[in-house]
């Protein structure tokens, strides 16, 4: 039986790599997304490309920082926030304070299908790799109930809307709603991974805790798959009111 665990927990480990290329599926994605405007310019397709490979030089960042170790050692400063704030506040001056890439980004958003805006979300799905954690005593409870289960939730109802959405059964309002209750079904996990780590918020002593989340690979997920996730809704909800 303990062959077998740690067999199964080998291939684990190896899948578990997969969560880079999952935010590299993201990046791609976006980037897709971005440079779907008809109109666009080599200014705007420059600023494109200066923000993709800040990406890509962020990602190389927080992968050796975190093969160091100092998301880990520094959770009472809330390292597993970095990755987020930096990202959404890069993106959104960059987009929100150069009119060109604010005018190419309300273009793109509009060429792009809301079939595929709902789509990348299924790819949430691959967060059962933390419920798997939690099965083999590497996650607390908490994070599983206020982080886990709300983001799985919201990835199978990707796959429904992505149905409905094909068959013209979805509308203006009901996106709206779907792609913010999206963004908050992050909320219980950014939260609760420093309920169990030094930080103001530790309230639980018992293992096991959270301090996997502040370890490679799976720091990834706050510091770069969650927030394009994030940009992922921003990009629909511009769509969405821009229309």
């Amino acid at each position: 039986m303990t062959m077998v665990m740690e067999t199964q927990n080998v291939s684990y480990e190896k899948i578990r790599q997969l969560i880079i290329w999952l935010g590299l599926t993201e990046l791609a994605w976006v980037t897709y997304w971005l440079l779907s405007n008809d109109q666009s310019t080599p200014q705007y397709i420059g600023i494109i490309a200066f923000w993709f490979v800040s990406m890509m030089v962020w990602l190389g960042a927080v992968i050796g920082w975190g093969k160091r170790g100092i998301f880990l050692n520094w959770t009472r400063y809330f390292s597993n926030m970095v990755g987020l704030s930096s990202i959404l506040t890069f993106t959104l001056l960059l987009f929100c304070l150069v009119p060109v890439a604010r005018e190419g980004l309300i273009l793109a958003a509009g060429n792009t299908p809301d079939i595929q805006l709902i789509s990348i979300h299924i790819l949430r799905l691959l967060g059962i790799g933390a419920v798997i954690k939690y099965v083999q005593g590497e996650l607390p409870l908490h994070f599983i109930i206020l982080g886990s289960l709300p983001d799985l939730l919201f990835a199978v109802s990707a796959v429904i809307v992505a149905f409905m959405a094909t068959n013209g059964m979805v509308g203006h309002g009901f996106l709206v709603i779907w792609h913010l209750v999206g963004f908050s079904a992050f909320l219980g996990a950014g939260i609760s991974m420093f309920f169990s780590v030094p930080s103001i918020l530790h309230i639980f002593n018992k293992k096991p805790d959270a301090s996997i989340v502040f370890q490679y690979p799976m720091l990834l997920a706050p510091n770069f798959t969650v927030p394009l996730f994030i940009i992922a809704h921003a990009f629909a909800l511009v769509k969405l009111f821009t229309a």
